[in-house]
């Protein structure tokens, strides 16, 4: 654990480079995405559709790419900061007579933030939390309680859902990343990330040091895109890294991996001074450019020599 914290630490600081290739679907940019980036070019995705190829030697250079529902990083900061007050309303409200509805149109805002409102991820998230009434304020708070100090209450998550339990998805770690400090968001696309740069750590090792597998410590889970498109599988040769999944089961152990990259990437932080990933929304940076690098690694090993090594 320590060995991958030291060489993320050399990601962040862009002392060792990811030198990583990756075609955005055209139809999702933002405005003006291809004029700020001229250096890239139009290509095609495997299935077919137009991609926008672009490359990044750094994460910083990543950060400055990234988009979010046709926005920018600075746009999406805005945005955020309305779904932050909803929440922080919710919370202090929590022992009123509309701590409920407080609760529920928090969640709505984080989800509609996060998948956009009327969209499947959104409703079942929504149905979810409207399933809870009365209990959906508690729910929330229980959930944020178990996540934080020195020993995150896993077990929480992992309670039958007859008695009711907190939630763990990449609906409600967006809930729970905006609700606590030092909380990311873990979806998908960072957890394919963080896989990413975890092969490519163990990757880098002498052949004496490189183990046989990943190390439980270090087996960090992806989930697919939209469509269930194997875009985001950082798994190659002897490194298999395990999919997210749902259910009462699923949010245990999403709940697990979250806690897990909460504290790896705090820790990289905490080892290197970056400049783009400094000050109190370092974490939230460091994260979105995570984000950005999980979007599709299809193409991520074309200038890794390692790959055809490992």
């Amino acid at each position: 654990m320590d060995g991958f914290i030291t060489y993320l630490s050399r990601v962040i600081s862009g002392a060792t480079p990811i030198n990583f290739t990756v075609g955005f679907s055209r139809n999702q940019l933002p405005p003006q995405f291809e004029q700020r980036f001229p250096d890239g070019y139009v290509g095609k995705r495997n299935d077919g559709g137009p991609v926008y190829m672009v490359s990044a030697r750094t994460l910083e250079e990543l950060i400055r790419m990234y988009w979010w529902d046709k926005a920018d990083y600075d746009a999406n900061t805005v945005k955020l900061g309305g779904v932050s007050a909803a929440i922080a309303a919710a919370i202090d409200g929590e022992t009123s007579k509309n701590a409920g509805s407080l609760a529920e149109h928090a969640c709505h805002e984080v989800m509609k933030w996060g998948f956009g409102e009327g969209r499947r991820p959104y409703k079942a998230n929504m149905d979810w939390a409207k399933r809870q009434g009365t209990m959906l304020a508690s729910l929330l708070r229980e959930g944020r309680e178990s996540l934080t100090g020195e020993n995150p209450n896993i077990e929480a998550f992992g309670q039958s859902v007859v008695g009711g339990a907190p939630r763990m998805n990449a609906g409600w770690t967006k809930y729970y990343a905006l609700a606590l400090a030092g909380h990311v968001i873990y979806d998908g696309r960072v957890g394919a990330a963080l896989g990413f740069l975890v092969r490519r750590y163990l990757e880098s090792l002498a052949d004496s040091k490189r183990p046989e597998c990943v190390p439980d410590c270090l087996g960090f889970v992806w989930g697919d895109g939209d469509g269930g498109r194997k875009l985001r599988d950082p798994s190659a040769g002897r490194y298999k890294f395990a999919k997210l999944y749902g259910g009462p089961y699923g949010s245990k152990a999403w709940a697990r991996v979250n806690v897990q990259a909460n504290w790896v990437l705090s820790s990289a932080l905490d080892a290197v001074r970056a400049d783009w990933c400094s000050g109190p929304d370092g974490l939230r940076k460091l994260e979105a450019a995570l984000f950005m690098l999980g979007y599709d690694l299809s193409r991520a090993d074309e200038h890794n020599p390692m790959a055809k090594a490992a």
